[in-house]
């Protein structure tokens, strides 16, 4: 059987409390995973600099993303001035697996990275909270996720079992006492997901992609580009013009009558809209059953 050993980059900086409380998590993380991974960097302990990550990620596109740190919507810091992930360079995460211990990235972040091909981003959609008073139980909650993929995984798996295991923890806090931290990680535990090839994101904040999911769930929602919605609105809107003038002419000739008597024009009409849906279906179902089809959302 070949085994095949992941490729990891660790980024990790330190500039504040919170993201040395951060970088202990990162140390735990990686005395777990540095048996299983090949981590073949780790910029840690300090301010990083984006042209860092961005050298370290374009050296080897066989590189995984690991990283622990305040993080936005549609960023991810290396210190208190400078992002080293952002939306200018998203795409560096193509291919890769994201591992994002991060505020809120996945927001949007986490979702753009999932549409230049990342094979997998887990993250937070919204504001992490901890406690000080239980950091050893969201050490462990935070960390799950990458020690349960180090120990051979899918992602999918990794997902729901540290669900799973924030539950049980949010149990034990609150027979300790400490209803504040339970509350803050169950917090915590509704806004983890992951996005891969099979979970796409379930939501957006754009009304046309909030359609299109709605009608043809996320796998296909997310794939049709923007041009999609005007596609179809200008075939209708140019049909609707030709039967305009059609029935127009045909008023002039006949009145009533003549509209509705069988004319070749009605056909014509039925076989171009039963065409239009016949094609657009070939490409809703290329889109759904196959994972491997390139995304049309640029």
């Amino acid at each position: 059987m070949l085994i095949i050993i992941l490729k990891y980059l660790i980024v990790s900086p330190v500039f504040d409390p919170v993201t040395l409380d951060c970088y202990e998590e990162s140390r735990d993380a990686l005395n777990h995973v540095k048996e299983k991974f090949d981590i073949v960097g780790d910029l840690s302990g300090r301010s990083i600099s984006r042209s860092e990550v961005e050298g370290a990620l374009k050296k080897d596109p066989e590189i995984n993303f690991a990283f622990w740190n305040h993080g936005s919507k549609d960023k991810l810091f290396g210190s208190e001035t400078e992002a080293v992930i952002d939306l200018k360079n998203i795409a560096l995460l193509g291919g890769r697996e994201v591992f994002a211990s991060a505020c809120s990235f996945g927001a949007k972040g986490g979702v753009e990275a999932w549409r230049k091909d990342a094979k997998a981003v887990l993250c937070y959609k919204d504001v992490v909270i901890y406690t000080t008073d239980s950091k050893p139980e969201f050490c462990e909650a935070f960390n799950y996720p990458i020690k349960r993929r180090a120990d051979g995984f899918n992602w999918k798996e990794c997902l729901e079992k540290t669900k799973e295991r924030m539950t049980e923890i949010i149990d034990e806090l609150l027979k300790k006492g400490r209803a504040l931290a339970a509350a803050a990680l169950r917090h915590d535990r509704d806004i983890l997901v992951c996005y891969t090839k099979d979970m796409p994101p379930e939501d957006t904040d754009c009304p046309a992609r909030k359609l299109a999911i709605k009608i043809w769930g996320p796998k296909v929602g997310w794939r049709l580009s923007r041009a999609f919605p005007l596609s179809v609105a200008f075939f209708f809107l140019g049909l609707g013009i030709l039967l305009h003038d059609y029935l127009h002419a045909l008023w002039q000739v006949g009145g009533y009558a003549e509209i509705l008597s069988l004319q070749g024009g009605y056909f014509g009409t039925i076989i171009l809209v039963v065409g239009f849906m016949l094609a657009y279906y070939q490409i809703w179902s290329a889109l759904k059953e196959k994972g491997e089809v390139k995304k049309l959302a640029g």
